[in-house]
């Protein structure tokens, strides 16, 4: 009798176990998505829209890179760009899409061989977000799409724990780079 009670315990206990487990791994994972949800709250200007601001207020610069960042407790876009004999920089509040800053000074003789981004073959922030989160688990907070040679990069900045790694993606092949873990 006593063998039986036992063992109604022991398999009582592992469930108990394995329940409480499974709710704390429902609780984080809720949390997860709740903090993701809340990082793209805060995102309301599309980087199309933003790109766009840039354009109306420069309309022959070519796209240089563009970076989503938090500055001051707040998601903000900053783009580059140039033309043949200037370079242009915007900065842009990425929840109301009002511009912070934006001015344009002369190139320099070194910077002559710029080359521009290809937006309509990238692909999006969105996307690049969901690839590096394959490889690295936790939430995107920053992201810059920049050229590094001949190649289109989206450099994705992700945290978890107090942890940030920058995964960085082709932006047209959509293939992982590499994987920098601080």
């Amino acid at each position: 009798m006593k063998a039986i009670n036992l063992k109604k315990i022991t398999i009582t206990g592992a469930a108990l176990l394995g329940l409480g487990t499974a709710a704390i791994a429902t609780i984080n994972l809720a949390n997860e998505t709740n903090v993701v949800q809340a990082v793209s709250s805060k995102i309301k200007v599309s980087q199309n829209t933003a790109v766009k601001k840039f354009k109306a207020k420069f309309k022959t610069a070519k796209i240089e890179s563009i970076s989503l960042d938090k500055e001051n407790g707040r998601y903000v876009y900053d783009i580059e760009g140039f033309t043949s004999s200037k370079e242009y920089e915007m900065k842009i509040n990425a929840s109301t899409g009002k511009t912070i800053s934006s001015h344009s000074e002369k190139l320099d003789r070194d910077e002559c061989g710029k080359k521009a981004l290809s937006l309509s073959k990238t692909i999006s922030r969105s996307t690049a977000t969901k690839i590096a989160q394959k490889r690295v688990s936790g939430k995107a907070v920053e992201w810059s799409l920049d050229r590094e040679g001949s190649k289109h990069v989206w450099e994705v900045t992700i945290s978890k724990n107090g942890q940030k790694s920058e995964v960085k993606v082709n932006a047209i092949t959509k293939k992982v780079i590499s994987v920098d873990r601080d």
